[in-house]
């Protein structure tokens, strides 16, 4: 799409959002009888104008967003006025309903697009904490490993025999799991494949005298790391190693229970005889039956020297297993029981290469020196496991599609899931920024969101409409927002006001006001001058 076509969808999608914020003000601020001076589309100079009873509606010579202008509000000398046409001089209440008026038409908008959106089908919107439950839900299909999704007539790829589907499971003999490798792959494919298709792998290669266009011929989906459990060791004589479970294997569920955390694979086998693992090797999903007898411990990781633990002989790899005869199997409680009897005397149980020794020692003030891991094991079933990312394809989005009677109701919790996220964004952002006053290039000003309008454009109508949706959400949230300038900076003054008993001087209101536009200038200023060396480079 052109620049000239991006710029005025851009102008386009923002006005109707803008007009549609100003028509809340404008519709609450006329059924409670104050006086709308004027209704304008665009910005001034006006081109056109016409009056209908108190309000003049007109046509404005910038077509960018639009403007409603209340009685009394932004004029000092008219607030003055006993009307009760005056906006400042209706109750608290009344005022705090037009002021709200704006985002709530905003989110109207986003679930009235939405609805649209979910009658005809669409891809959820997902923010980083929502992939997990789309796996789970099975909106999100994922793939371990280079997901093929396209394979080009005539190329390389098809000559090796690859196919829509497949999975490239190793190149070169070793296993693709950092973004670097990939990027080089991909630059020069030239070598070996070990291939997964349908539970089954094969090999294949692409010769350097064979190699002439400069491709391999193979579109691949998006790729990025996604958190899992991996195990770590498995004793050969236990009964995991028997039951099929090895060094390196990738636990990706427990009784389909989808694992991303130690901590969520803790929670999933506390208090389970057997489960079903469901583990990621060599390309392979495989199942494996597990009888389940666990324990947890704790583990030194490092010991300082020339304190207790390092007197006493403490080395790293050591297990504590018990404090004065109590059980330890977690390093909360052991820090806190030390921490208790940080005077007395310690008899320590620890487990070193299979072998348990016992030795003493008193703390110094309240440390022995020493740093502590959790290790998760099993009893008989001997393995260990940790926290690793995965390389993960996206294989598919699924499209949530309700007939237009139930869409509705889905557009709704929609609209709340992603008024959280945009409002969990907007505060992160905020505290950000007050920390280091830096603005993050994860912010996006005009000349950003007109190119990611573009870009949702071409995809089809649909995705454009979700995306709209959430600009809507977006100005919904930040126009709440309790800084000055905003509807919500208007809302802190009448809160103010509810508090105090009496109002805020006009003036100062005006100046802090003006004070936080200008703020507001200058932020928009500067993530507009990141959007465009973004977009230059």
């Amino acid at each position: 799409m052109n620049i000239i076509l991006t710029i005025v969808l851009f102008i386009l999608v923002f006005s109707v959002l803008v007009l549609a914020h100003e028509f809340g003000h404008y519709i609450v601020a006329k059924r409670n009888g104050i006086k709308v001076e004027e209704f304008g589309i665009g910005l001034p100079p006006k081109i056109w104008g016409k009056k209908k009873g108190d309000t003049l509606y007109s046509i404005n010579w910038i077509p960018f967003g639009g403007f409603v202008r209340l009685y009394g509000m932004d004029s000092g000398k008219k607030s003055r006025s006993k009307s009760l046409k005056n906006f400042n001089n209706r109750s608290m209440r009344v005022r705090a309903k037009v002021m709200v008026a704006g985002g709530v038409m905003n989110l109207f908008l986003a679930w009235l697009f939405l609805s649209i959106g979910f009658t005809f089908g669409m891809e959820p919107l997902l923010g980083p904490n929502d992939v997990y439950d789309a796996v789970d839900d099975g909106i999100v299909i994922l793939n371990e490993g280079i997901y093929i999704n396209e394979v080009k007539e005539g190329s390389h790829a098809e000559t090796m025999g690859f196919d829509e589907g497949d999975a490239i499971v190793r190149f070169n003999g070793n296993e693709l799991l950092a973004p670097e490798q990939i990027e080089e792959f991909l630059a020069d494919p030239v070598g070996q494949y070990v291939v997964s298709r349908d539970g089954e792998l094969f090999w294949t290669s692409l010769e350097e005298e064979n190699y002439v266009d400069g491709e391999l011929g193979a579109e691949v989906s998006n790729m990025f790391f996604f958190p899992r459990v991996k195990i770590h060791q498995v004793d050969f004589l236990s009964n995991s190693y028997k039951a099929g479970l090895r060094d390196g294997d990738v636990i990706i569920s427990v009784n389909d229970s989808e694992i991303y955390s130690l901590t969520q694979f803790r929670e999933t086998v506390e208090g389970l005889d057997e489960a079903y693992f469901t583990v990621y090797r060599d390309g392979l999903r495989q199942e494996i039956l597990l009888e389940l007898d666990t324990t947890k411990k704790v583990i030194i990781s490092s010991v300082i020297a020339d304190t207790p633990a390092y007197e006493a002989g403490l080395v790293e790899g050591d297990i504590l297993l018990s404090v004065n005869g109590k059980y330890i199997n977690n390093a909360v409680d052991f820090v806190s029981y030390v921490t208790e009897h940080q005077e007395d005397s310690l008899g320590f149980a620890i487990s070193r290469n299979g072998e348990t020794f016992f030795t003493e020692m008193t703390p110094d003030e309240g440390k022995i020196g020493v740093y502590l891991s959790e290790l998760y094991a099993g009893k008989y079933n001997d393995f260990s496991v940790y926290n690793v990312d995965q390389f993960t394809s996206v294989v598919e989005i699924v499209k949530e599609q309700h007939p237009f009677y139930v869409a509705p109701f889905h557009a709704l919790s929609e609209t709340w899931r992603m008024t959280k996220m945009t409002a969990s964004f907007f505060v992160d952002f905020a505290k950000g920024f007050a920390q280091s006053f830096e603005v993050p290039d994860s912010v996006t000003g005009p000349v950003g969101i007109a190119k990611m309008t573009s870009v949702f454009a071409q995809e089809g109508i649909i995705p454009l409409i979700r995306f709209v949706a959430l600009l809507s959400i977006s100005l919904a949230v930040l126009n709440i927002l309790p800084f000055p300038a905003l509807d919500g900076g208007k809302l802190l003054f009448i809160l103010i006001e509810f508090v105090l008993g009496r109002k805020v001087p006009y003036k100062w209101e005006n100046y802090i006001h003006f004070f936080g536009f200008l703020i507001v200038i200058a932020l928009i200023l500067v993530v507009t001058y990141q959007d465009i060396l973004r977009w230059v480079n």
